[in-house]
C-alpha cells in the first residue's frame, strides 16, 4: 500500500467517524435549546451534511483497502492483524447499507431502527479500525510493482 493511500483511508474514516460521533453526541445527548424542536444542537443539520460528505470518501476508502490491502494479504496467507482485518471487512457492509437505508426509510420505525443499527455498527467499526491500524505494517515498505498477490486479483 502506498503512502498516499494509507494517508487518504485513515483521513476518509476519521471524518466519517469524527462527524457521525458528533452528530450522534448533538442528537442524543445534548439538550434542546428550544424544547419545540427536535434539533439538540444548532450546528446539528451541519454536522450531518459533514458526515454525508465524507462517507462516499468513506466507502471508495474500504473498495480502496479490500483491493490492495487486504485481499492480497488474504491471498498471501498473512496471520498479522487477521482477525481485525476480517471483523473490518465484514462490519463494512451493513455499515454502508444502513447509512444509505437511513436516508431512504420514511417510515418512523424502520429509520429509528436502522438509525441505531448504522450508529452501532459504525462504533463497532471506528474501533476495530483503530485496534488494527497499530498492527498493520507502515505503508512505506511498499514498493512500486505490486506484489504477485495483488496482480493476480481481477
Amino acid at each position: 500500500m502506498k503512502t498516499w493511500e494509507a494517508r487518504l483511508i485513515r483521513l476518509g474514516f476519521g471524518l466519517a467517524a469524527a462527524s457521525g460521533v458528533l452528530y450522534g453526541v448533538m442528537k442524543y445527548f445534548l439538550p434542546a435549546s428550544n424544547p419545540d424542536s427536535r434539533m439538540g444542537h444548532p450546528w446539528q443539520p451541519a454536522v450531518l451534511a459533514a458526515h454525508l460528505l465524507a462517507a462516499p470518501i468513506a466507502v471508495f476508502c474500504m473498495g480502496l483497502l479490500l483491493r490492495g490491502h487486504a485481499l492480497p494479504r488474504l491471498k498471501g496467507g498473512e496471520r498479522e492483524g487477521r482477525a481485525t482485518g476480517i471483523a473490518l471487512s465484514a462490519i463494512g457492509l451493513p455499515l454502508v447499507f444502513s447509512g444509505y437505508l437511513v436516508q431512504v426509510f420514511t417510515g418512523d420505525t424502520a429509520r429509528k431502527a436502522t438509525g441505531w443499527l448504522h450508529a452501532a455498527v459504525g462504533l463497532v467499526f471506528t474501533l476495530a479500525f483503530l485496534l488494527h491500524m497499530p498492527a498493520s505494517r507502515p505503508p512505506d515498505d511498499a514498493s512500486e510493482t505490486p506484489p504477485q498477490a495483488q496482480r493476480d486479483l481481477p
